[in-house]
C-alpha cells in the first residue's frame, strides 16, 4: 500500500492511503487494528465513484506523533476535521470502527457541518452504553490499559494478548482475513511508540465526557453492529435516535466486534447504498 502524508496548521501530521475520485469518504480504524483492514472495502467504495482516505489513527504511526499533544476525547474528536483541513476538503463522510467510531461520534458533535454523514461501526452511542457488571467485565481491558505495565502485558509472548482479544471480541471470525489483521497490528505494535500511542487513548479516557461531546451530532448516520458483539445488539438501532434525520442501522447476524470484516459483502453493499442516498 502506498502512503501519503499531510500536515494540519496545528502541526499534526497524518499518514494515509487513498484511492478513487469523487466525494470524500474517510475510514478510521480501531484498536487493535490498522488501515489495512479497510483496503478491500475502500477499493469497492472507490470503484463506486468516491475518493477514499484511510489514515492511521494518531499515535499508531511514528510520523503522526506530536510532542505534548494528548489523547483526550475532545482532542481526538478534532483529528478528522484537521485531516480534512490538511487535505483541503470541505465535507466528507466519516466511517470509523471501535476507537475510530468513538472519534466519529465526537467529530459529528464538534463539527457537524463538516460531515455529510457518519458511519460508526462496533460502538453504539456512548449515552446508551450500560453500566452493569456484565458490560464492565466485557470492557475490563479499559482498566488494564490504564496500568503502567500495559505495554509489557500486551507485548508478552509475541502479543498473545491481542490473540485473546480477537478471540473474545469476535469468536466466530476465522480465516485468512482475521489472521492478516492480527499480523498487521502486531507489526505495527513492534514499534514501541506505536504501542504506547494506541494505549494512550485508554489512559486519557476520563469518567465524564467533555461538555462539547455530550450533545449528539445531528448528522445522518448508518450505525453498524454485530449480533454477537460485547454490547446488547439492540443498542445499535437505538443509537439512530441520537443522530440526524434519516439515520439507519445495520446489524450483521453472527458477527462480533468486527462486523464490517465478518460480514464484509453485506457491509459494503449497504454502505454504498447509504452513500448514494446521502445528500451532498
Amino acid at each position: 500500500m502506498d502512503w501519503s502524508s499531510a500536515a494540519a496548521r496545528s502541526g499534526q501530521r497524518f499518514v494515509f492511503a487513498e484511492s478513487g475520485e469523487g466525494p470524500v469518504v474517510v475510514f478510521l480504524h480501531g484498536f487493535p487494528d490498522t488501515p489495512y483492514s479497510w483496503e478491500r472495502i475502500a477499493t469497492a467504495v472507490a470503484a463506486a465513484g468516491y475518493r477514499t482516505i484511510r489514515p492511521w489513527l494518531r499515535g499508531y504511526h511514528p510520523d503522526t506523533l506530536v510532542e505534548g499533544r494528548g489523547y483526550d476525547a475532545l482532542t481526538i474528536a478534532s483529528d478528522p476535521v484537521a485531516l480534512l483541513d490538511a487535505l483541503g476538503v470541505e465535507r466528507a463522510v466519516l466511517v470509523g470502527h471501535d476507537w475510530g467510531a468513538a472519534v466519529t461520534y465526537g467529530a459529528a458533535s464538534v463539527a457537524p457541518e463538516r460531515f455529510r454523514a457518519v458511519v460508526p461501526v462496533g460502538i453504539p452511542h456512548a449515552s446508551l452504553l450500560p453500566r452493569d457488571l456484565r458490560t464492565l467485565w466485557a470492557a475490563r481491558h479499559f482498566a488494564g490499559f490504564k496500568m503502567p505495565w500495559a505495554e509489557a502485558m500486551t507485548r508478552r509472548n509475541d502479543f498473545a494478548y491481542l490473540d485473546r482479544l480477537y478471540a473474545r471480541w469476535a469468536p466466530s471470525w476465522k480465516g485468512a482475513d482475521r489472521d492478516d489483521a492480527l499480523r498487521r497490528v502486531k507489526e505495527c505494535f513492534r514499534e514501541p511508540s506505536s504501542l504506547t500511542g494506541s494505549i494512550a487513548y485508554y489512559r486519557a479516557l476520563a469518567p465524564k465526557s467533555p461538555r462539547e461531546l455530550t450533545r449528539a451530532g445531528k448528522v445522518r448516520a448508518l450505525i453498524v453492529g454485530g449480533t454477537d458483539d460485547l454490547v446488547p445488539p439492540e443498542l445499535f438501532a437505538k443509537s439512530t435516535d441520537r443522530m440526524g434525520e434519516g439515520s439507519e442501522s445495520l446489524l450483521i447476524d453472527g458477527a462480533g466486534h468486527w462486523p464490517h470484516r465478518e460480514g464484509e459483502d453485506e457491509f459494503v453493499a449497504r454502505l454504498i447504498d447509504f452513500l448514494g442516498a446521502t445528500p451532498d
